[in-house]
């Protein structure tokens, strides 16, 4: 079945990917934007000197947040059942990476989790209920292994594009992470109902991210930008130097 909304928002831009490094796994929302902001803070150290009006300021960094809503419409139920799938990988992405060696205590040789069965630290087999991790057996068993059962291996990292606003100079999606990820269903546009499951027609998603540039920002010494290629087309593709005042 042809999606209008699919092909509008294709037609127009108005596509908004976003992918899991862990995973790396991309998902494509037909949004329509509500809210962007890009903010750019500069943060200085300031001292108070007895005596002078003004602080004395020392530049610390520039940071990056930003803010992204939109809209999230289906037309049909088989729409609605996509839309649901992309919100839940996309929740799915904020979680991270582990590692799932336990590591050895005092006089013990390290014990890997088994498929079916988790041994504890006295190398006790003790089977796995159907459908439970190793390490949720281990807990409602009652074995204590380690702490560090599960350590953490990689962060949750994601990249964002949405046309020339969020991408990196390269064309890709702007790295960074979600500080936090909201899908509030439209309760005045109604839901679907299949077989007592509810699948809403819209939704309000509101994204916080801070990105995570991949080339050097500023300037040398003498002026001049530390990578002109990249940093003359920052934060966003597209801008043309404005006309001299003479040609105008």
């Amino acid at each position: 079945m042809k999606s209008y909304i699919k092909d509008y928002a294709r037609q127009s831009g108005a596509e908004i990917e976003i992918t899991g490094i862990i995973p790396n796994q991309t998902m494509i929302f037909p949004a329509f934007l509500t809210t962007f902001t890009d903010n750019m803070t500069s943060n200085w150290s300031e001292e108070i000197v007895y005596g002078r009006p003004d602080p004395i300021g020392t530049f610390q960094n520039t940071t990056r947040k930003i803010a992204l809503g939109f809209d999230l419409p289906s037309a049909n139920i088989a729409e609605a059942k996509e839309n649901l799938f992309r919100i839940n990988t996309v929740k799915q992405f904020l979680y991270p990476a582990y590692s799932s060696n336990v590591a050895p205590q005092e006089g013990e040789e390290e014990l890997n989790f088994k498929p079916s069965t988790v041994e504890n630290v006295t190398g006790q087999n003790l089977e796995r209920p159907e459908g439970s991790s190793p390490e949720t057996a281990a807990v409602e068993k009652g074995v204590v292994t380690t702490t560090n059962a599960l350590s953490l291996s990689k962060s949750p990292l994601i990249r964002i594009k949405l046309a020339n606003l969020i991408q990196n100079q390269g064309g890709e999606g702007l790295l960074g992470w979600i500080g936090s990820f909201s899908a509030t269903p439209v309760i005045d546009m109604g839901m679907f109902n299949e077989s007592k499951n509810l699948f809403p027609k819209v939704y309000n998603v509101s994204i916080d991210f801070t990105p995570q540039h991949e080339f050097d920002l500023g300037y040398k010494s003498d002026g001049k930008m530390i990578e002109t290629g990249k940093f003359i087309q920052f934060p966003y593709i597209g801008g043309t130097p404005p006309k001299a005042r003479g040609d105008r």
